[in-house]
């Protein structure tokens, strides 16, 4: 993209105090259960956080939003250009740090270890993985935290989830991403046979989870036991209150216990610390005693474990009546040169069957005529529930251009264009290609000139010179037309993207707002500069941060082939002539000719303004 946000801009708020009291020692979370057996489950953060490398970062919820949302406060160096203490999107941080986005991760509920951070960092670390880890503070209500009917290796008997209907508690949910995850899975013994817990997806519904932003998470992964949970004597789980109390209990009620590993938890811990077969002897025990108990969760055991990521968990949250909730679009079908909008064949007639809909963010608490929007086209879904009205499939293009999430709501209304093309233009020339931009007011070496400033690949995108006629098409009015403007595209000079980037920065009340600081989206879409005079005429008028759609104009471009051709038809018509003194045989050479340079000139504007993908070769030849 050759216009991108200033980094440094991404915060207007005061940096905190350079004394760095982040890092896991400082706030007393730097020890592993791993490594100190009798601290399990460990030191627990106290609020949301991200972890990041030997910090814990703070992360601020924004109501109504998804975690990519959120803001998390920058580490001594900064995420990118910010300073230390900034806050940033925390996908901003996240894709600053290469580290995989919030969208792309599985979100666990943690009800032992793993909701500390020195025990994720010992995990990951210890086999070269990041530890840079997204870590939320959640309301649940239905889950309890019991004691695994298992001793552990490492030395402890560990924590594992019961059903516990109406109760409601504090725990953490992890965002793991496919490496980490694989990780976790392979420290509780997910795919090892006879290994000790399971993989469960756990819905919202069921088991109501709330975020701090107010969103109540759709479902959640947990690690359930595959053994149960030990009951407190009366056949109800028993709650797991700190491994030192524990295991102190546990050895005052079993004397064969007691002959295996001692009479205090220290000794318990130290005998079981690396003995397999000494811990296998104690499991064994606690069933042979009849000591457990059904978790309550073993109905939710997958037949394989489930790998649906957080941007296809859908939150349980009431959609607002004539609103859409954002899904992410596929990646097997052809976009046809626009980004587009997926929807069920029920919501498409709902809206008479458009061609195009205007998509604009409902997240954001704005009036109504400063709500950005997006122009796109219309798919109607066949693979969709023709009766879900609730659901479309939103373009990751498109969801940039307003800052979108997936799983937050939208509202899609129909757009028409008028009627400046004819379809006889796709079929000589093949289907548009469409560049959306974001508008930035006119330089000031482009004042009163109607005329909009490009970068070159967007031109090249859109296959067209400095110079020629471009297409916007704006923002649609009250009855639902979209304002279409033909004009001069001008290659902007890096000059103007420079003097632009050095004052770009801040929300909607900036002068130069960004993307990154108002909507929480970077990099941002291309930019589009023109005079403030061509807003009104394309129906932004007052939009900041609002997009146009931008195509060559094709009556422009055949004429100009059709000049450079001409030329040579004359010379080619005259070679002609001196040869053949058939007048009959002129005029078919003269047909022949028109024929062939129209050929040409399809040809060529069809290589030059569609860009489609093209798979070549045929069947492999086997020997």
């Amino acid at each position: 993209m050759s216009v991108a946000q200033r980094p440094h801009a991404v915060t207007r708020g005061k940096a905190r105090s350079k004394v760095d009291d982040r890092t896991l020692e400082a706030l007393g979370l730097d020890r592993a259960p791993r490594e100190h057996p009798l601290i399990y489950p460990g030191a627990w953060p106290v609020e949301s956080g991200l972890l990041h490398r030997d910090r814990f970062l703070r992360l601020r919820s924004r109501p109504n939003r998804r975690l990519a949302q959120w803001l998390v406060e920058s580490p001594p160096g900064g995420f990118g250009d910010s300073e230390q203490g900034q806050t940033v999107p925390l996908d901003y941080a996240l894709m600053r740090s290469n580290e995989p986005l919030v969208g792309e991760r599985f979100p666990v509920l943690s009800v032992g270890s793993n909701a500390c951070p020195a025990q994720l960092r010992h995990k990951m670390e210890g086999l070269g993985v990041s530890s840079t880890i997204p870590m939320v503070k959640i309301r649940v209500t239905g889950i309890g935290v019991g004691v695994s009917a298992y001793v552990s290796p490492l030395g402890y008997v560990s924590s594992s989830p019961f059903h516990a209907p109406g109760v409601t508690r504090d725990l953490f949910v992890t965002w793991f991403d496919a490496t980490q995850l694989e990780i976790v899975d392979a420290s509780e013994g997910v795919f090892t046979p006879g290994g000790e817990y399971d993989r469960v997806l756990l819905p919202g519904a069921e088991f109501p989870m709330e975020l701090p932003s107010g969103e109540l998470l759709g479902s959640v992964y947990a690690y359930v036991h595959r053994y149960g949970v030990l009951h407190d004597g009366s056949g109800a789980p028993r709650p797991h209150d700190g491994e030192r109390q524990l295991l102190t209990d546990l050895l005052s009620e079993s004397r064969r216990l007691r002959e295996w590993f001692g009479d205090t938890a220290e000794e318990f811990s130290s005998r079981a610390r690396g003995d397999v077969r000494l811990c296998e002897k104690g499991t064994r025990l606690f069933q042979d005693e009849e000591r457990t108990t059904r978790s309550g969760l073993e109905h939710h055991v997958p037949a394989a474990p489930a790998t649906t990521v957080y941007d296809d968990i859908r939150p349980v949250n009431a959609l607002a009546a004539g609103f859409q909730r954002v899904a992410r679009t596929p990646d097997v079908y052809d976009q046809r040169g626009s980004g587009v909008v997926r929807m069920s064949a029920g919501l498409s007639a709902d809206l008479g069957h458009p061609r195009q809909v205007i998509v604009q963010n409902m997240q954001i608490p704005q009036a109504r005529h400063e709500r950005l929007g997006a122009l796109a086209s219309v798919v109607v879904a066949q693979d969709l529930d023709p009766e879900d009205r609730s659901t479309v499939q939103v373009d990751r293009s498109l969801r940039v251009c307003v800052g979108v999430e997936p799983g937050e709501a939208v509202q899609v209304r129909a757009a028409a264009l008028p009627r400046t093309r004819h379809h006889w233009q796709d079929v000589l020339f093949g289907p548009l290609n469409y560049v959306t931009c974001r508008i930035q007011d006119g330089d000031r070496a482009s004042a009163e000139h109607e005329v909009c400033l490009l970068d070159g690949l967007t031109l090249e995108l859109i296959g067209v010179s400095s110079g020629d006629a471009i297409v916007l098409e704006g923002f649609p009015d009250e009855n639902g037309i979209v304002p279409v403007l033909e004009l001069k595209a001008i290659q902007t000079s890096d000059e103007v993207q420079e003097r632009r980037k050095d004052l770009h920065g801040g929300d909607m009340t900036s002068r130069y707002p960004s993307s990154l600081d108002a909507l929480g989206t970077y990099p941002d879409l291309p930019w589009a500069f023109l005079d403030r005079r061509l807003w009104s005429g394309l129906g932004v008028e007052g939009q900041w941060l609002a997009t146009v759609r931008i195509r060559c104009s094709r009556t422009y471009q055949l004429k100009k082939e059709l000049r450079e051709m001409v030329f040579l038809l004359g010379i080619a018509f005259i070679g002609v002539v001196t040869v053949l003194n058939d007048t009959t045989w002129r005029l078919i050479s003269l047909v022949v000719l028109v024929l062939l340079t129209g050929t040409l000139v399809s040809m060529r504007l069809r290589s030059r303004l569609t860009q489609r993908a093209k798979r070549v070769g045929g069947a492999v030849r086997r020997p």
